[in-house]
């Protein structure tokens, strides 16, 4: 046992407390942890905890995870955006609460982390003052640790009677978002044993903060990350290891495992690589520059490497690894058939011999769960019922989890995932396809959104204009579609709009009107330009997504749509969707299927109308975001009643205020302690204005 720098005499005083009342050692606890799940994309949320589609975890969800094998869950966690003047709200830390006694209470170890939140750590792990990736002056690492320390206080304080079950840990991925290629001082960003001596002073804050709450926390189990989590940066953690106030022994390391070309890359082929569909043997016919083997990272033979390194450094010494996420990325609107098949295969195949080689090396594998279910998911648990059919706990991945099954000796749950996801996701053949899309709101005062995006990724600098077929028809609780009605805003409303991103990301959208204005079916075709009626690209040499946008409060509706054409100057048009062969990404209130355009009951109610038609105009807006606060510049036509909305990038209402604009220049103010991506939306009549915005 080593004494640190803070006191001999308090040490030792601290010590005496911890020996009579000590939990278990890390290594003593490790054979029990098994196999670790994470609840990702839930109370880590800025804010928020459903901000980002989840429902807030109930009993029926927790005890799923416990009947699927898992015996260890991590519950990613956000702090600082719960807090005021550095004080954690007290209802969310009994929202956390119930969160760990529901893991607890059904025999689990809690892992109970501090995620990104912001980035108020995690982006600033350099020494004294810095620039953060946009180049902005941020607070000195002496501040960021004290802070660190502050709300460590408060967290154990708040746990401090429970057993060994509850495991904290210090933060997420501290320097992940750093830039790849230099920075504001070219090659600052480097994690270097600078760094990581700032890091190291963070871990320690939290070290400090917890042993100085006593009791249990005197010896609880707390877990350090390596730099950005990444394996190969585990070397900086091992030689500046954080000291302990309790002593050795009661500290885990933590590791995550995402091998870039098999687990997350999607975007298409690099020139320095391709992405992995396949691995190792699980590969239809021969497609070996799409298969992760050999040498590759994310192979058995670069698993086995990586790990009995770990197990060297750390476990050999006393010191549990934890792989506080790892997995690989569904890949479901990229492939269909026997590739599909193979693919889903590979990822099983891939998480048993991942899982295994863990458990072998002394490492905790916890795989990450996104609760969605689309394409790119990690998802194995179902919580989002209202985007899929069936119940809270069904397993949406049983290949995957009885692979994991078996690398920790537990019998294979029944059941055929891949074959009903091939299925789902297969080339349809027969017949003109149409899409089906159908939407329902679920909450009752809110507006939420509806999305369908087809993925680009290409030049469109040869197009002019984009044409569709389309027909919306539906109804909300109060009775109206159509925004100009006096009581809509009060009572259900729905509209449609065109959006696209392009150069960086950037969001450009247009209004294609009320519902009510869009039930017959027609044949809309659109110009490409910065005039009314014309739809916005920041760069079409890049164009990255475009899609449909369907917005609404309490409404039930449906959207057909087909043939999405791109035209050229010479009047010659590419077919961008036919909708005869797969669905396209569908998220938000949107789920939908492939049918018969020629299906008279479902497709369309009278005959297309091929005369194209234009666009109601679309005025400007002058959007200026401080810190908490969002105002908009706009004219309007005439004297009008109006809304202004803001809403997450899941469509989630986050403000909203009702106000009188009169004839010409009108302002209104939003209020909001949100932080991150938006879109704001100001109605007035029949106008309607939208932009993308990031807020502070």
């Amino acid at each position: 046992m080593r004494f640190n720098t803070f006191g001999i005499a308090a040490s030792s005083i601290l010590l005496a407390t911890a020996s009579a009342f000590a939990l278990p050692k890390a290594t003593e606890i490790f054979p029990d942890m098994g196999l670790g799940y994470n609840i990702g994309n839930t109370m880590e949320v800025p804010g928020n905890p459903t901000g980002w589609g989840n429902p807030f975890p109930d009993a029926a969800y927790v005890k799923a995870i416990k009947d699927a094998g898992f015996n260890t869950v991590r519950i990613p966690c956000a702090w600082d955006s719960h807090a005021s003047n550095g004080t954690i709200n007290a209802g969310w830390l009994d929202s956390v609460k119930t969160v760990v006694d529901l893991v607890i209470n059904n025999g689990m170890y809690a892992i109970l982390n501090s995620h990104w939140d912001n980035g108020w750590l995690e982006d600033h792990v350099f020494d004294g003052e810095g620039y953060d990736k946009s180049g902005l002056v941020n607070s000195s690492a002496t501040t960021v640790a004290a802070k660190q320390e502050s709300y460590w206080k408060q967290i154990a304080t708040k746990f401090a009677a429970y057993d060994e079950h509850l495991i904290f840990a210090s933060a997420n991925e501290p320097g992940v978002n750093d830039p790849w290629n230099g920075g504001a001082d070219n090659g600052q960003w480097a994690f270097d044993s600078k760094r990581m001596t700032v890091l190291k002073q963070f871990h320690e804050a939290c070290l400090k903060a917890v042993r100085a709450t006593g009791g249990n926390n005197a010896t609880r189990i707390v877990v350090v990350q390596s730099p950005r989590t990444e394996i190969d940066k585990a070397p900086l953690l091992s030689e500046q290891y954080p000291t302990d106030p309790a002593g050795e022994g009661y500290t885990m390391a933590e590791v995550h495992f995402y091998p870039y070309q098999f687990s997350l890359m999607k975007d298409g082929d690099e020139d320095w690589g391709k992405m992995f569909y396949y691995w190792e043997d699980k590969t239809p016919g021969n497609d070996a520059a799409h298969t992760c083997s050999g040498s590759a990272l994310g192979s058995k033979k670069s698993i086995d490497n990586l790990f009995s390194g770990l197990k060297t450094r750390f476990y050999d010494k006393g010191i549990p690894v934890v792989i506080g996420e790892m997995g690989a990325i569904k890949r479901l609107d990229l492939l269909s058939g026997d590739n599909l098949k193979k693919h889903l295969e590979a990822r099983a195949a891939w998480y048993g011999y991942t899982v295994a080689s863990a458990k072998k090396n002394g490492l905790v594998p916890c795989v990450w769960d996104t609760g969605d279910e689309g394409d790119g998911n990690f998802t194995i648990i179902r919580r989002q019922t209202h985007k899929y059919q069936g119940k809270v706990g069904d397993i949406t991945d049983v290949e995957t989890l009885n692979a994991m099954r078996e690398a920790y000796g537990q019998a294979a749950l029944p059941g055929n995932t891949i074959d009903s996801t091939v299925k789902e996701n297969t080339t349809i053949t027969e017949g003109d396809m149409a899409l089906h899309i159908t939407y329902k709101t679920v909450q009752s005062d809110s507006s939420e959104a509806g999305t369908m995006r087809i993925d680009i990724n290409k030049s469109w600098s040869q197009y002019v204009a984009i044409s569709f077929d389309m027909r919306v028809d539906g109804e909300s609780a109060g009775g109206c579609t159509d925004l100009t009605r006096d009581g809509c805003s009060e009572y259900g409303w729905a509209s449609v709009s065109l959006f696209n991103m392009s150069g960086n990301w950037d969001w450009k959208e247009l209004s294609l009107g009320n519902v009510s204005d869009l039930t017959e079916l027609k044949n809309y075709k659109i110009e490409f330009g910065d005039e009314d009626g014309q739809l916005a690209f920041t760069d079409l040499a890049q164009v990255n997504a475009i899609g449909i946008n369907l917005y609404g409060t309490q409404f039930t509706g449906d959207m057909y749509l087909n043939n999405m054409l791109l035209w050229k100057a010479d009047g010659t048009a590419d077919t961008l969707q036919s909708f005869d062969t797969k669905k396209p990404k569908l998220e938000g209130i949107a789920t939908g299927e492939l049918i018969k355009a020629n299906s008279t009951g479902d497709w369309g109610k009278s005959a297309i109308a091929i005369a194209p038609t234009r666009i109601a105009a679309n005025s400007k807006m002058l959007v200026n975001v401080q810190p908490g606060m969002v105002s908009a510049t706009f004219n309007a036509a005439k004297a009008t009643r109006g809304t202004a909305t803001l809403m997450n990038s899941m469509g989630q209402v986050i403000a909203q205020q009702s106000f009188e604009a009169k004839a010409g220049a009108n302002e209104v103010q939003l209020s909001t302690n949100f932080r991150g991506p938006a879109i704001l939306i100001v109605k007035q009549g029949s106008q309607k204005n939208v932009q993308k915005i990031t807020l502070r």
